[in-house]
């Protein structure tokens, strides 16, 4: 009897842990995704001469094309939920290719920045939004 109570107790334990993982995988994609939004905002508050902080506009560049890096690491099967949509799993090799936009647009972006030229500048950062609603449009719940 207590061979069974102590194997019920331990599965239990197993199952909450596949849990926590899962959900914490999920926590880390959105906190992720949420750093990415804010340096958009960021740098849509620099592009428009919002803040005087063109200093800054490579740190945000530099941060986007990190965060496009890890990415494709973000979206584990075991982390379905939250506002991703069940079609990045149903259709991996296109959303691979959103992913692949994307890290193509930030280091654009990037490159254009360390250009410091206004009108690169301002192309690359229309590549990013092109690239985040190209994802969003299909896999994304909004």
């Amino acid at each position: 009897m207590k061979n069974r109570f102590a194997a019920a107790a331990l599965s239990g334990c197993v199952v909450a842990i596949a849990v926590s993982a899962s959900e914490g995988e999920l926590n880390y994609r959105e906190h992720t995704m949420e750093a990415i939004g804010g340096h958009m905002r960021a740098i849509v508050d620099i592009v428009r001469g919002d803040v005087p902080h063109n200093d800054h506009l490579a740190t945000h560049a530099n941060a986007m094309a990190d965060l496009a890096e890890i990415a494709p690491t973000l979206f584990p099967e075991s982390a379905k939920g939250g506002d991703a949509l069940d079609a990045i799993w149903e259709n991996p090799d296109d959303f691979q290719s959103k992913l692949d936009a994307f890290k193509e647009a930030t280091a654009a972006f990037k490159t254009a920045v360390e250009s410091g030229d206004s009108g690169q500048i301002a192309v690359g950062f229309r590549g990013i939004g092109q690239a985040c609603k190209g994802c969003h449009d299909n896999y994304r719940a909004e």
